[in-house]
């Protein structure tokens, strides 16, 4: 007779960063596996991303939402260097679902157009992983957070250009 194990959150949890340190592709088919972008995503998300534009989008709506997911389990500071990821990876490319690898002002565009619904569907997130990690660890819970900046969109304050504008004005001064 086989000894029954109980399973927790905890073992699944270390399971999960035992692959993703030392089998990426795997770890790559545990999220395809587990993670359902078709619960995830706002209906209202899908109607704005396929509202008519004139012609047909080169890239679909999951496969930009899993790049960008990638960004940030990865901790891929820059749209560049994830171009640059998926240019070099088939399997990060065949996972996202591109046959072309998206330039970074598709990814800009992207990020601008659909500020809101992004926001809406990270912030929905909230509710399904919050109960998750109050089970796991109250204590640790509350201290739990997440940088979202590289999904907001890009501000004028941050853009080089535009500093040296101000400090242009100050000086004419």
């Amino acid at each position: 007779m086989l000894p029954y194990k109980q399973l927790s959150l905890a073992d699944i949890f270390s399971d999960c960063k035992e692959k993703f340190e030392n089998d990426k592709y795997q770890f790559l088919s545990l999220l395809e596996n587990n993670i359902n972008l078709d619960e995830l995503v706002p209906a209202s998300f899908k109607n704005h991303f396929y509202a008519s534009t004139g012609r047909p989008r080169k890239f679909q709506l999951y496969a930009m939402l899993w790049a960008l997911i990638l960004q940030r389990i990865f901790s891929i500071p820059t749209n560049s260097l994830l171009i640059i990821f998926l240019q070099y990876s088939k399997e990060l490319r065949d996972f996202c679902g591109f046959t072309k690898v998206p330039n970074a002002s598709k990814f800009t565009r992207f990020k601008q157009d659909f500020l809101l619904d992004l926001q809406f569907m990270f912030e929905s997130l909230v509710d399904i992983t919050e109960p998750i990690c109050q089970q796991v660890d109250p204590k640790l819970a509350e201290m739990t957070i997440f940088d979202t900046s590289g999904i907001e969109g890009f501000v004028t304050e941050n853009n080089p250009k535009y500093i040296n504008r101000i400090i242009k004005q100050l000086k004419s001064f």
